[in-house]
């Protein structure tokens, strides 16, 4: 079971606040359980949502997840990032996507052993997936689109510098109840 964490409580609120449209399309990239689609969905009613997983299984949890609390308010896709969307433009873009080094000593604590390793670290340095989802973004997004990540709390420099190099705008991270960086949005410039 892949369990939210208090950072990822974050990306939601922040999702909450850049949006403020009343109608708005968004995607939740890696959805795993499904926890960010489903907060979207249950406090935007209004909003289009779609939760996309290359995994099978991750997107088992998540639709019988959206089954109980947002029944037939997402719009559940296999796939991997992007290639779930292809031809899609979206208001916002949201990943809580693997971030962790392939070699930090955390993925063998208690509290992670359980858990998918894909959906923790894509290996090496851990920032591979979200060089891709920066990379990737501005094809998936309207003019003006925001797109949010949460990361590892060493990671805010590099997703800045990622951000504004791709052409983001109003780059900033966000600290999470420890005082980390956890969470970084920029927007698409119009």
């Amino acid at each position: 079971m892949l369990v939210p964490r208090p950072e990822t409580e974050l990306l939601v609120q922040r999702m909450l606040q850049l949006v403020t449209a009343s109608a708005a399309q968004v995607a939740d990239l890696g959805t795993g359980s499904g926890a960010v689609a489903i907060a979207l969905a249950h406090e935007r009613p209004d909003w289009l949502i779609a939760g996309t997983d290359v995994s099978a299984d991750a997107l088992a949890v998540a639709r019988d997840n959206g089954a109980r609390l947002a029944a037939g308010r997402v719009e559940w896709i296999l796939g991997d990032w992007y290639g779930a969307l292809e031809g899609r433009r979206f208001d916002a873009l949201a990943s809580n996507p693997p971030y962790i080094a392939g070699d930090d000593p955390v993925l063998k604590a208690d509290g992670l052993r359980h858990e998918p390793r894909g959906a923790l670290t894509p290996g090496g340095d851990g920032t591979s997936a979200i060089t891709t989802l920066i990379n990737e973004a501005p094809r998936h997004l309207i003019p003006g689109g925001w797109l949010a990540l949460e990361h590892g709390n060493a990671q805010g420099e590099t997703l800045r510098s990622l951000l504004v190099a791709r052409g983001f705008t109003h780059v900033t991270s966000h600290r999470d109840l420890a005082g980390h960086e956890r969470v970084t949005e920029g927007k698409l410039a119009t």
